[in-house]
Protein backbone atom coordinates (compact mmCIF):
# COMPACT_ATOMS: atom_id res chain seq x y z
CA UNK A 1 0.00 0.00 0.00
CA UNK A 2 1.41 3.37 -0.80
CA UNK A 3 2.47 5.60 2.00
CA UNK A 4 -0.09 8.27 1.05
CA UNK A 5 -2.98 5.80 1.58
CA UNK A 6 -1.85 4.97 5.10
CA UNK A 7 -1.62 8.64 5.89
CA UNK A 8 -5.24 9.22 4.73
CA UNK A 9 -6.56 6.35 6.93
CA UNK A 10 -4.83 7.75 10.01
CA UNK A 11 -6.27 11.25 9.46
CA UNK A 12 -9.82 9.85 9.18
CA UNK A 13 -9.39 7.77 12.32
CA UNK A 14 -8.30 10.85 14.26
CA UNK A 15 -11.10 13.13 12.94
CA UNK A 16 -14.08 10.75 13.42
CA UNK A 17 -14.45 11.16 17.25
CA UNK A 18 -14.18 14.93 16.95
CA UNK A 19 -16.89 15.02 14.35
CA UNK A 20 -19.19 12.83 16.44
CA UNK A 21 -18.65 15.08 19.43
CA UNK A 22 -19.58 18.08 17.34
CA UNK A 23 -22.96 16.48 16.51
CA UNK A 24 -23.96 15.62 20.16
CA UNK A 25 -25.21 18.37 22.62
CA UNK A 26 -22.75 19.46 25.21
CA UNK A 27 -24.08 18.87 28.76
CA UNK A 28 -23.28 21.56 31.33
CA UNK A 29 -20.79 20.54 33.89
CA UNK A 30 -22.14 20.42 37.39
CA UNK A 31 -20.72 22.85 39.95
CA UNK A 32 -18.10 21.51 42.24
CA UNK A 33 -17.23 22.16 45.83
CA UNK A 34 -13.51 22.78 45.17
CA UNK A 35 -12.30 26.33 45.48
CA UNK A 36 -10.29 27.83 42.70
CA UNK A 37 -6.71 26.73 42.52
CA UNK A 38 -7.20 23.41 44.34
CA UNK A 39 -7.05 20.02 42.78
CA UNK A 40 -8.80 16.81 43.56
CA UNK A 41 -11.76 14.78 42.49
CA UNK A 42 -14.59 17.23 41.85
CA UNK A 43 -17.95 16.48 43.51
CA UNK A 44 -21.14 18.08 42.22
CA UNK A 45 -23.05 20.07 44.83
CA UNK A 46 -26.53 19.33 43.39
CA UNK A 47 -25.89 15.87 42.09
CA UNK A 48 -28.99 13.72 42.71
CA UNK A 49 -28.46 10.62 44.82
CA UNK A 50 -28.57 7.29 43.16
CA UNK A 51 -32.16 5.89 43.05
CA UNK A 52 -32.86 2.69 44.89
CA UNK A 53 -35.16 0.11 43.43
CA UNK A 54 -38.86 0.58 44.54
CA UNK A 55 -40.08 -1.85 47.18
CA UNK A 56 -43.63 -1.68 45.81
CA UNK A 57 -42.69 -2.66 42.34
CA UNK A 58 -43.29 -1.00 39.06
CA UNK A 59 -46.17 1.50 38.86
CA UNK A 60 -49.49 0.10 37.70
CA UNK A 61 -51.94 2.08 35.58
CA UNK A 62 -55.35 2.83 37.17
CA UNK A 63 -58.47 2.52 35.06
CA UNK A 64 -59.60 5.88 33.81
CA UNK A 65 -56.20 7.54 34.25
CA UNK A 66 -53.18 7.86 32.01
CA UNK A 67 -50.63 5.00 32.23
CA UNK A 68 -47.15 5.76 33.54
CA UNK A 69 -44.76 7.13 30.97
CA UNK A 70 -42.68 4.42 29.41
CA UNK A 71 -39.01 4.79 28.92
CA UNK A 72 -39.46 4.66 25.20
CA UNK A 73 -42.36 4.86 22.82
CA UNK A 74 -45.10 7.35 22.16
CA UNK A 75 -47.14 8.79 25.07
CA UNK A 76 -50.81 7.63 25.01
CA UNK A 77 -53.61 10.19 25.14
CA UNK A 78 -55.46 10.51 28.50
CA UNK A 79 -59.00 9.12 28.71
CA UNK A 80 -61.57 11.81 29.60
CA UNK A 81 -64.62 10.95 31.78
CA UNK A 82 -67.92 10.69 30.01
CA UNK A 83 -69.81 13.96 30.05
CA UNK A 84 -66.78 16.24 30.39
CA UNK A 85 -64.39 17.69 27.86
CA UNK A 86 -60.90 18.11 29.31
CA UNK A 87 -59.57 19.66 26.09
CA UNK A 88 -62.35 21.77 24.61
CA UNK A 89 -61.97 23.20 21.23
CA UNK A 90 -61.14 26.80 20.78
CA UNK A 91 -64.59 27.57 19.47
CA UNK A 92 -66.40 25.77 22.31
CA UNK A 93 -68.80 27.84 24.45
CA UNK A 94 -67.35 29.66 27.44
CA UNK A 95 -69.25 27.55 29.96
CA UNK A 96 -67.64 24.39 28.57
CA UNK A 97 -64.18 25.86 28.80
CA UNK A 98 -64.73 26.58 32.52
CA UNK A 99 -65.74 23.03 33.34
CA UNK A 100 -69.55 23.22 33.06
CA UNK A 101 -71.22 19.80 32.62
CA UNK A 102 -71.98 18.86 29.04
CA UNK A 103 -74.42 16.46 27.48
CA UNK A 104 -73.12 13.17 26.08
CA UNK A 105 -74.01 13.36 22.36
CA UNK A 106 -71.87 10.45 21.39
CA UNK A 107 -68.22 9.66 20.90
CA UNK A 108 -66.00 11.24 18.36
CA UNK A 109 -64.70 14.69 17.64
CA UNK A 110 -67.31 15.25 14.94
CA UNK A 111 -70.19 15.73 17.46
CA UNK A 112 -70.75 19.27 18.77
CA UNK A 113 -70.23 19.98 22.45
CA UNK A 114 -73.49 21.24 24.03
CA UNK A 115 -73.34 22.67 27.58
CA UNK A 116 -76.14 21.93 30.08
CA UNK A 117 -77.89 25.02 31.43
CA UNK A 118 -78.16 25.78 35.15
CA UNK A 119 -81.97 25.46 34.98
CA UNK A 120 -81.71 21.90 33.72
CA UNK A 121 -79.27 21.02 36.49
CA UNK A 122 -81.52 22.63 39.12
CA UNK A 123 -84.59 20.78 37.80
CA UNK A 124 -82.76 17.46 37.89
CA UNK A 125 -81.55 18.07 41.45
CA UNK A 126 -85.03 19.15 42.54
CA UNK A 127 -86.53 15.91 41.20
CA UNK A 128 -84.01 13.71 42.94
CA UNK A 129 -83.54 15.67 46.18
CA UNK A 130 -85.81 14.65 49.10
CA UNK A 131 -88.74 17.05 49.47
CA UNK A 132 -89.66 18.34 52.96
CA UNK A 133 -92.69 16.64 54.48
CA UNK A 134 -95.87 18.59 55.03
CA UNK A 135 -95.71 17.64 58.72
CA UNK A 136 -92.00 18.11 59.26
CA UNK A 137 -91.57 18.42 63.06
CA UNK A 138 -88.59 20.74 62.67
CA UNK A 139 -90.54 23.13 60.43
CA UNK A 140 -93.49 23.06 62.80
CA UNK A 141 -91.25 23.76 65.79
CA UNK A 142 -89.57 26.70 64.05
CA UNK A 143 -92.93 28.07 62.97
CA UNK A 144 -94.39 27.83 66.46
CA UNK A 145 -91.27 29.39 67.91
CA UNK A 146 -91.48 32.32 65.52
CA UNK A 147 -95.18 32.77 66.34
CA UNK A 148 -94.50 32.74 70.06
CA UNK A 149 -91.62 35.13 69.65
CA UNK A 150 -93.81 37.53 67.72
CA UNK A 151 -96.55 37.21 70.32
CA UNK A 152 -94.15 37.92 73.16
CA UNK A 153 -92.81 40.95 71.32
CA UNK A 154 -96.29 42.33 70.77
CA UNK A 155 -97.11 41.82 74.42
CA UNK A 156 -93.90 43.44 75.48
CA UNK A 157 -94.78 46.60 73.57
CA UNK A 158 -98.10 46.98 75.41
CA UNK A 159 -97.64 44.92 78.54
CA UNK A 160 -99.11 47.51 80.86
CA UNK A 161 -102.43 47.94 79.09
CA UNK A 162 -102.70 44.28 78.07
CA UNK A 163 -101.86 42.91 81.50
CA UNK A 164 -104.30 45.30 83.16
CA UNK A 165 -107.05 44.33 80.75
CA UNK A 166 -106.41 40.60 81.24
CA UNK A 167 -106.59 40.99 85.00
CA UNK A 168 -109.82 42.94 84.79
CA UNK A 169 -111.33 40.28 82.51
CA UNK A 170 -110.20 37.53 84.87
CA UNK A 171 -111.83 39.28 87.83
CA UNK A 172 -115.06 40.33 86.14
CA UNK A 173 -115.35 37.32 83.85
CA UNK A 174 -117.01 36.92 80.48
CA UNK A 175 -120.68 36.93 79.57
CA UNK A 176 -120.71 33.25 78.55
CA UNK A 177 -121.74 34.08 75.00
CA UNK A 178 -124.85 36.00 76.08
CA UNK A 179 -126.35 38.19 78.77
CA UNK A 180 -127.38 36.22 81.90
CA UNK A 181 -126.40 32.91 80.30
CA UNK A 182 -125.15 30.14 82.59
CA UNK A 183 -121.60 28.87 82.58
CA UNK A 184 -121.90 25.67 80.54
CA UNK A 185 -118.22 24.80 80.67
CA UNK A 186 -118.90 22.36 83.55
CA UNK A 187 -122.18 20.78 82.54
CA UNK A 188 -121.04 17.46 83.96
CA UNK A 189 -121.79 18.70 87.50
CA UNK A 190 -125.16 18.77 89.23
CA UNK A 191 -126.42 20.90 92.12
CA UNK A 192 -126.81 19.52 95.67
CA UNK A 193 -130.30 18.46 96.71
CA UNK A 194 -130.82 17.86 100.43
CA UNK A 195 -129.50 21.15 101.86
CA UNK A 196 -130.64 23.51 99.11
CA UNK A 197 -130.59 26.84 100.98
CA UNK A 198 -126.97 26.61 102.15
CA UNK A 199 -125.15 24.02 100.00
CA UNK A 200 -124.47 26.20 96.96
CA UNK A 201 -123.41 25.12 93.49
CA UNK A 202 -120.06 26.89 92.80
CA UNK A 203 -120.85 27.58 89.14
CA UNK A 204 -122.21 30.88 87.90
CA UNK A 205 -125.65 29.92 86.59
CA UNK A 206 -128.98 31.44 85.68
CA UNK A 207 -131.93 29.33 86.70
CA UNK A 208 -135.31 29.11 88.35
CA UNK A 209 -135.58 26.21 90.78
CA UNK A 210 -139.04 25.37 92.21
CA UNK A 211 -138.54 23.53 95.50
CA UNK A 212 -140.61 21.52 97.97
CA UNK A 213 -139.48 20.20 101.38
CA UNK A 214 -141.55 17.85 103.52
CA UNK A 215 -140.01 17.41 107.02
CA UNK A 216 -141.48 15.40 109.87
CA UNK A 217 -141.05 16.31 113.56
CA UNK A 218 -140.25 13.61 116.18
CA UNK A 219 -143.27 12.68 118.25
CA UNK A 220 -141.30 12.91 121.51
CA UNK A 221 -140.23 16.50 120.92
CA UNK A 222 -141.52 18.36 124.05
CA UNK A 223 -142.43 21.61 122.25
CA UNK A 224 -144.24 20.22 119.16
CA UNK A 225 -145.04 16.54 119.96
CA UNK A 226 -144.74 15.55 116.35
CA UNK A 227 -146.21 17.13 113.29
CA UNK A 228 -144.38 18.51 110.26
CA UNK A 229 -142.73 21.55 108.73
CA UNK A 230 -143.15 22.14 105.01
CA UNK A 231 -141.49 24.60 102.65
CA UNK A 232 -142.84 25.47 99.22
CA UNK A 233 -141.24 28.08 97.06
CA UNK A 234 -138.35 28.57 94.73
CA UNK A 235 -134.77 29.55 94.29
CA UNK A 236 -133.45 31.90 91.63
CA UNK A 237 -129.96 32.60 90.34
CA UNK A 238 -128.79 35.20 87.87
CA UNK A 239 -125.36 34.96 86.22
CA UNK A 240 -123.91 38.30 85.14
CA UNK A 241 -120.64 36.76 83.96
CA UNK A 242 -119.03 33.35 84.27
CA UNK A 243 -117.73 34.50 87.68
CA UNK A 244 -120.27 36.88 89.23
CA UNK A 245 -123.83 35.92 90.05
CA UNK A 246 -126.66 36.86 92.38
CA UNK A 247 -128.41 34.08 94.31
CA UNK A 248 -131.88 34.08 95.89
CA UNK A 249 -131.35 31.12 98.21
CA UNK A 250 -134.80 31.11 99.83
CA UNK A 251 -137.92 32.69 98.42
CA UNK A 252 -141.30 31.22 99.35
CA UNK A 253 -143.57 30.18 102.16
CA UNK A 254 -143.49 27.85 105.16
CA UNK A 255 -146.16 25.88 106.98
CA UNK A 256 -145.85 24.54 110.57
CA UNK A 257 -148.33 21.83 111.63
CA UNK A 258 -148.28 20.45 115.19
CA UNK A 259 -150.31 18.07 117.36
CA UNK A 260 -153.05 19.32 119.62
CA UNK A 261 -150.91 18.84 122.74
CA UNK A 262 -148.28 21.35 121.56
CA UNK A 263 -148.22 24.92 122.81
CA UNK A 264 -147.79 26.14 119.23
CA UNK A 265 -150.57 26.30 116.72
CA UNK A 266 -150.65 25.52 113.03
CA UNK A 267 -149.50 28.48 110.97
CA UNK A 268 -148.56 29.30 107.40
CA UNK A 269 -146.72 32.36 106.15
CA UNK A 270 -143.83 33.79 104.22
CA UNK A 271 -140.39 32.38 104.95
CA UNK A 272 -137.27 34.40 105.61
CA UNK A 273 -135.65 35.94 102.55
CA UNK A 274 -132.13 34.69 101.94
CA UNK A 275 -130.04 36.19 99.15
CA UNK A 276 -126.56 37.40 98.33
CA UNK A 277 -123.75 37.64 95.78
CA UNK A 278 -121.52 34.76 94.72
CA UNK A 279 -118.12 34.92 93.05
CA UNK A 280 -116.62 31.93 91.21
CA UNK A 281 -112.94 32.58 91.80
CA UNK A 282 -111.59 29.37 90.24
CA UNK A 283 -112.57 27.66 86.99
CA UNK A 284 -110.20 24.79 86.22
CA UNK A 285 -111.12 23.48 82.80
CA UNK A 286 -108.16 21.07 82.68
CA UNK A 287 -108.42 20.00 86.33
CA UNK A 288 -112.22 19.63 86.29
CA UNK A 289 -112.65 21.81 89.37
CA UNK A 290 -114.73 24.89 90.26
CA UNK A 291 -114.60 26.97 93.43
CA UNK A 292 -116.73 29.89 94.63
CA UNK A 293 -117.30 32.07 97.64
CA UNK A 294 -120.26 34.17 98.63
CA UNK A 295 -122.05 36.12 101.31
CA UNK A 296 -125.62 35.29 102.24
CA UNK A 297 -127.99 37.74 103.93
CA UNK A 298 -130.65 36.05 106.08
CA UNK A 299 -133.45 38.60 106.43
CA UNK A 300 -136.35 37.73 108.81
CA UNK A 301 -139.31 39.01 106.78
CA UNK A 302 -141.96 36.42 107.75
CA UNK A 303 -144.65 36.33 110.45
CA UNK A 304 -144.21 35.36 114.09
CA UNK A 305 -146.55 32.35 113.90
CA UNK A 306 -144.10 30.43 111.69
CA UNK A 307 -140.97 31.73 113.51
CA UNK A 308 -139.72 33.78 110.59
CA UNK A 309 -139.33 37.10 112.44
CA UNK A 310 -136.40 36.26 114.74
CA UNK A 311 -133.96 39.13 115.25
CA UNK A 312 -132.93 41.48 112.50
CA UNK A 313 -130.23 39.90 110.31
CA UNK A 314 -127.66 37.13 109.99
CA UNK A 315 -124.61 37.16 107.70
CA UNK A 316 -123.38 33.85 106.28
CA UNK A 317 -120.04 33.79 104.45
CA UNK A 318 -119.48 30.49 102.67
CA UNK A 319 -117.24 28.68 100.21
CA UNK A 320 -118.07 25.87 97.82
CA UNK A 321 -115.74 23.57 95.87
CA UNK A 322 -116.65 21.02 93.17
CA UNK A 323 -114.30 18.42 91.71
CA UNK A 324 -114.66 15.78 89.00
CA UNK A 325 -112.46 12.69 89.44
CA UNK A 326 -111.96 9.16 88.12
CA UNK A 327 -113.15 10.36 84.73
CA UNK A 328 -111.36 7.50 82.95
CA UNK A 329 -113.62 4.83 84.40
CA UNK A 330 -115.48 2.79 81.83
CA UNK A 331 -118.90 3.14 83.49
CA UNK A 332 -118.80 6.82 84.46
CA UNK A 333 -117.10 9.36 86.70
CA UNK A 334 -117.63 10.90 90.15
CA UNK A 335 -118.37 14.48 91.15
CA UNK A 336 -117.82 15.80 94.64
CA UNK A 337 -119.03 19.10 96.12
CA UNK A 338 -117.94 20.41 99.52
CA UNK A 339 -119.70 23.47 100.98
CA UNK A 340 -119.21 25.11 104.35
CA UNK A 341 -120.04 28.38 106.09
CA UNK A 342 -120.93 30.10 109.32
CA UNK A 343 -124.04 32.09 110.28
CA UNK A 344 -123.26 35.26 112.27
CA UNK A 345 -126.15 37.09 113.91
CA UNK A 346 -125.99 40.89 114.02
CA UNK A 347 -127.64 40.84 117.47
CA UNK A 348 -128.20 38.39 120.32
CA UNK A 349 -131.74 37.46 119.31
CA UNK A 350 -130.73 34.92 116.70
CA UNK A 351 -128.63 31.77 117.21
CA UNK A 352 -125.30 31.30 115.42
CA UNK A 353 -124.32 28.01 113.84
CA UNK A 354 -121.73 26.29 111.66
CA UNK A 355 -122.72 24.04 108.78
CA UNK A 356 -120.98 21.60 106.42
CA UNK A 357 -122.32 19.66 103.42
CA UNK A 358 -120.56 16.91 101.47
CA UNK A 359 -122.07 15.84 98.18
CA UNK A 360 -121.09 12.86 95.99
CA UNK A 361 -122.71 11.81 92.72
CA UNK A 362 -121.95 9.37 89.93
CA UNK A 363 -122.32 10.39 86.29
CA UNK A 364 -123.51 7.12 84.76
CA UNK A 365 -121.55 6.33 81.58
CA UNK A 366 -120.53 10.01 81.48
CA UNK A 367 -123.71 10.73 79.55
CA UNK A 368 -124.73 13.66 81.81
CA UNK A 369 -128.20 12.20 82.16
CA UNK A 370 -128.65 10.17 85.37
CA UNK A 371 -126.81 10.80 88.66
CA UNK A 372 -127.23 8.72 91.83
CA UNK A 373 -126.55 11.03 94.81
CA UNK A 374 -125.31 10.63 98.40
CA UNK A 375 -124.98 13.60 100.77
CA UNK A 376 -124.01 14.35 104.38
CA UNK A 377 -125.12 17.48 106.31
CA UNK A 378 -123.87 18.65 109.68
CA UNK A 379 -125.17 21.56 111.77
CA UNK A 380 -123.62 22.78 115.03
CA UNK A 381 -125.24 25.52 117.12
CA UNK A 382 -122.49 27.68 118.64
CA UNK A 383 -124.44 30.44 120.49
CA UNK A 384 -127.84 30.83 122.15
CA UNK A 385 -130.45 33.31 121.09
CA UNK A 386 -132.82 35.10 123.47
CA UNK A 387 -136.00 35.22 121.42
CA UNK A 388 -137.86 32.07 122.62
CA UNK A 389 -137.71 29.75 125.55
CA UNK A 390 -137.18 26.55 123.59
CA UNK A 391 -134.30 24.11 123.70
CA UNK A 392 -134.17 23.35 119.97
CA UNK A 393 -133.09 24.87 116.68
CA UNK A 394 -134.53 24.42 113.23
CA UNK A 395 -131.38 24.17 111.06
CA UNK A 396 -132.04 25.75 107.62
CA UNK A 397 -135.82 26.14 108.00
CA UNK A 398 -136.25 28.04 111.29
CA UNK A 399 -133.99 30.12 113.54
CA UNK A 400 -135.87 29.98 116.86
CA UNK A 401 -133.33 32.01 118.80
CA UNK A 402 -133.54 29.31 121.50
CA UNK A 403 -131.14 27.74 124.00
CA UNK A 404 -129.43 25.00 122.00
CA UNK A 405 -125.77 25.96 122.26
CA UNK A 406 -123.39 23.04 121.71
CA UNK A 407 -125.92 20.75 120.07
CA UNK A 408 -125.32 19.33 116.63
CA UNK A 409 -126.97 17.02 114.16
CA UNK A 410 -125.50 14.86 111.39
CA UNK A 411 -127.83 13.64 108.67
CA UNK A 412 -127.44 11.60 105.49
CA UNK A 413 -129.40 11.65 102.25
CA UNK A 414 -129.77 9.35 99.27
CA UNK A 415 -131.36 10.34 95.99
CA UNK A 416 -130.68 11.18 92.40
CA UNK A 417 -130.95 13.73 89.65
CA UNK A 418 -132.13 13.26 86.09
CA UNK A 419 -131.29 15.67 83.30
CA UNK A 420 -134.10 15.63 80.80
CA UNK A 421 -131.97 18.19 78.99
CA UNK A 422 -129.28 20.48 80.32
CA UNK A 423 -131.97 23.15 80.71
CA UNK A 424 -134.54 20.95 82.47
CA UNK A 425 -133.55 18.77 85.45
CA UNK A 426 -135.36 16.89 88.17
CA UNK A 427 -133.94 15.92 91.57
CA UNK A 428 -135.12 14.17 94.74
CA UNK A 429 -133.54 12.93 97.98
CA UNK A 430 -134.63 11.34 101.24
CA UNK A 431 -132.74 12.34 104.39
CA UNK A 432 -132.53 10.78 107.85
CA UNK A 433 -130.57 11.66 111.04
CA UNK A 434 -127.36 9.80 111.83
CA UNK A 435 -126.06 11.32 115.06
CA UNK A 436 -126.81 14.16 117.45
CA UNK A 437 -129.92 15.81 118.88
CA UNK A 438 -132.73 15.51 116.36
CA UNK A 439 -134.61 18.66 117.50
CA UNK A 440 -137.51 18.99 115.01
CA UNK A 441 -135.89 16.69 112.43
CA UNK A 442 -137.18 13.13 112.13
CA UNK A 443 -136.74 12.77 108.38
CA UNK A 444 -137.05 14.89 105.27
CA UNK A 445 -138.01 14.50 101.66
CA UNK A 446 -136.75 17.13 99.17
CA UNK A 447 -137.79 17.51 95.57
CA UNK A 448 -136.85 20.19 93.03
CA UNK A 449 -137.17 21.01 89.36
CA UNK A 450 -134.44 23.05 87.64
CA UNK A 451 -135.12 25.35 84.71
CA UNK A 452 -131.70 26.61 83.62
CA UNK A 453 -130.68 29.07 80.94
Amino acid sequence: MPRSAWLAVAVLALCAPAARAQLEPIAPSPPTDLPPGETGTPVARDAPPAKRPSLLGAPVAIQGTAPPRAAEGPRPEPVAPVGFNDAPKADAPRGVRFGAPVSANGAGDEQPVVPISSRQVHAAVSRTAPQPSATDPVDEFLKKRSDLTGEDKSRGRSWKLGDFGDRINDIIGNRNGGLFKSDHLFDGFISPISNPFLAEDPRSITELRPLFIFQRIPSDQPDFFGGRVNFFGTQARVAFTDRWSLVFHKLGGIAVNTNNEARFRDETGFAELWLGPKYTFYRGEETGAVAAGGLQFQIPTGPKGVFQDTGSLSLVPYVSYAQNFLRDLQYGSFNGILSTGYSFSTNKERSDYYWLTAHLDFDVLNLHRFYPVAELNWFLTTTNGNSRAVGVEGRDLINFGGQAKGTGLLTGALGGRVKITENAQFGAAFEIPFAGKRDIFRNRFTIDFVLRY
